[in-house]
């Protein structure tokens, strides 16, 4: 486990303020502090050419932000859905786009891409580097127009990527999962598991657990 000079336990330091990806690292123990990433990937929109750019330079964006500011183990991760036609689904701008969507996932396959960028920075200068994509398939069942109609009025898809959150309402949707179901939440934990320890984070260890605050 890293530590630093003075002997305290140097944490992992998350560059996201989703609530979900703090629920996930709790799970597998890991000690934290979130350091919200001040990246803008509005500028990614027109320079990645494809879901699998786009996700990787956006978690590697939001990782770099944060390592030039904090000394550290720092991960950035971003998560997108791309709709069976290859487009990236955002988040809807209002109930008739989340409804378009849900239609254009109804009865289909989709891939959720996760990017996870994990960085050791020293100094503000990364020492250690390590990135993955990891790719889930997800098969929604026939939905009935009654299902959509009911499942947008509760509001939840308005501010979930592709309109839907598979540990929230939509879960019933879902027919077949192919990979990581913690991806399409909002982070592979599979994967992260196995880079963690390379990097000398400790699993586990929430008996130890740090406070965690946005700074």
């Amino acid at each position: 486990m890293l530590r630093a000079a003075s002997g305290s336990v140097v944490p992992l330091l998350l560059a996201s303020a989703s609530p979900r990806r703090r629920e996930l690292l709790g799970l597998i123990g890991v000690r934290f502090v979130v350091v919200v990433s001040r990246f803008d990937e509005s500028a990614l929109l027109s320079e990645a050419t494809d879901p699998v750019s786009y996700v990787q330079a956006a978690a590697r964006g939001k990782a770099e932000d944060v390592a030039v500011r904090r000394a550290g183990v720092v991960l950035g991760v971003d998560t997108d859905v791309v709709g069976p036609e290859g487009r990236i689904l955002g988040k809807p701008a209002n109930a008739d786009e989340a409804k378009k969507m849900l239609r254009s996932l109804s009865g289909r396959t989709h891939s959720v891409y996760s990017g996870i960028a994990l960085l050791r920075s020293e100094a503000g200068r990364v020492v250690q580097r390590e990135e993955v994509i990891v790719e889930t398939r997800v098969t929604f069942a026939e939905l009935p127009q009654s299902a959509i109609e009911a499942y947008v009025a509760t509001g939840e898809p308005i501010d979930k990527a592709g309109a839907y959150a598979i540990q929230g309402g939509a879960l019933p949707f879902v027919s077949k999962i192919e990979g990581d179901l913690a991806s399409v939440i909002g982070l592979p934990l599979a994967a992260l598991c196995t880079m963690l320890p390379r990097f000398g984070v400790a699993l586990w260890n929430a008996a130890s657990s740090l406070p965690n605050e946005g700074i």
